[in-house]
């Protein structure tokens, strides 16, 4: 986990969980096309070994599958949520960095010759999409790691949107203020590890290392990039350094992002390239917005922040998950009393303010990792006119000028308990240790 995204890719190869594309696909669009499909019918990382224009080989939906997510944190499925929690509150020593061998080689290359994909129809071009830019904030010093959609312009500039509630924007409005540029470097296949703690929210006080050293159990291995020594992993694929410049903005956009929706062309901000570098055998991360890597990624460190926001107030929860889909929420929970639950939903609803907009909370009986199952629990133990309710008039995320994300539904799925037993579910013993294949 600690060493980097190539191990991490051998890991799940020696595991039977990585799957190999040999063919030459087209950047633009087909190797999109080829995540999605995998996505839908297995779900599993995938590493296509030739890529049309580039030397390079390209991987995505590292991260994608929830149960690998579990096996990167050493828990179950089940636990994930509770995990993350745990590794947020702050607790105990960060783990310090191992050491080993030195750092891989970098050489430099240009811009265009890493891996130019294009995701969706009316993309302006092609994007990076895996791409964490790290920065220092001048005053303390802490080293900020954020995702960041970076359009791809020309050898010498990338353009990006930065994020009004985003640490990065933060530091960058700093020295905009001074009229001094930020300088800061793009990261491309990152350790496992920093890839999830990158996507979380834990506040500027805090670096995402600090974070990704307690999920690795044993921190990261650094090197310095960049004039004014940024640390990255020692194992990163792809470094871009570079600055985001101050009081520039021009267009960028349109793309696809995580909603299947496109965000429209939009002054935003420069980032001006120094030098690209990249390790001889570089592994180029792909992640295509909206799929189950990107969802994941997010997902994990929402369910782990309304964990423990309603574990304040519900101490009989059990798990959260708000995957495959951000605006949903489930809860499982043990439920003590009546109106319990909607306690519990009021929590979630206050602890994400920005992406939950449905929150189902169900018994400990339902796998909220099977939405078959939350279906069943909705189908078969919320009653519609009294089990819901609604909160009008309550925004999500900022770019939403139609309003089409505001309001909240809480729905209550859970067994009345006067009648507990009448809802017991039916059990067929054996069905856990089937094997289709001793039969089939």
């Amino acid at each position: 986990m600690a060493d980097g995204l190539r191990s991490f890719i051998e890991t799940l190869d020696a595991g039977g969980r990585l799957l190999r594309v040999t063919r030459e696909v087209d950047p633009k669009f087909e190797l999109s096309a080829v995540v999605q499909a995998i996505q839908r019918e297995r779900n599993l990382p995938v590493l296509f070994e030739r890529v049309r224009g580039t030397r390079f080989r390209v991987v995505s939906n590292v991260l994608g599958n929830y149960a690998i997510i579990a096996d990167l944190m050493g828990v179950p499925q089940a636990e994930v949520a509770r995990r993350w929690a745990a590794l947020t509150a702050g607790t105990g020593s960060v783990p310090t960095a191992p050491g080993g061998d030195a750092a891989p080689a970098l050489e430099e290359v240009r811009l265009f010759e890493i891996p130019s994909l294009t995701y969706a129809e009316k993309d302006a071009g092609p994007y990076l999409t895996a791409s964490v830019i790290v920065a220092r904030d001048p005053d303390t010093g802490t080293a900020n790691l954020s995702y960041h959609r970076m359009q791809m312009v020309s050898d010498g500039e990338l353009r990006c949107r930065l994020s009004p509630s985003g640490d990065l924007f933060r530091i960058q409005q700093k020295l905009e203020k001074r009229g001094e540029p930020l300088a800061c470097a793009v990261l491309l296949g990152l350790p496992p590890a920093l890839a999830m703690a990158a996507g979380a929210t834990i506040g500027p006080e805090t670096s995402e290392y600090d974070l990704a050293a307690r999920i690795t159990g044993q921190g990261i291995a650094l090197r310095e990039v960049g004039p004014t020594k940024l640390p990255a992993p020692r194992s990163t694929e792809f470094v871009i350094e570079g600055e985001l410049l101050p009081g520039v903005r021009r267009p960028e956009g349109p793309f696809g992002e995580w909603m299947d929706y496109y965000t429209p062309v939009m002054d935003n901000h420069v980032f001006a390239i120094r030098r690209v570098l990249a390790r001889k055998d570089a592994i180029f991360h792909a992640i295509v917005a909206g799929s189950t890597e990107e969802i994941a990624i997010t997902a994990v460190p929402i369910a782990g922040s309304i964990f423990t926001a309603v574990r304040t107030w519900v101490s009989s929860v059990i798990d959260v998950v708000s995957y495959p889909a951000l605006q949903f929420c489930v809860i499982r929970m043990k439920k003590q009393f009546e109106g319990q639950p909607r306690r519990a939903i009021l929590a979630a609803f206050g602890a994400e303010m920005n992406r939950t907009l449905f929150c189902v909370a169900v018994d400990e009986d339902v796998n909220i990792h099977d939405w078959r199952d939350v279906l069943w629990a909705m189908g078969t133990r919320c009653r519609p006119d009294t089990n819901t309710f609604t909160i009008p008039g309550v925004p999500s995320f900022a770019r939403d000028p139609h309003k089409v994300h505001w309001g909240r539904l809480g729905i209550d799925a859970t067994r009345p308990l006067e009648h507990a037993a009448d809802f017991e579910r039916k059990r067929t013993p054996g069905i856990e240790t089937v094997k289709l294949e001793d039969y089939l």
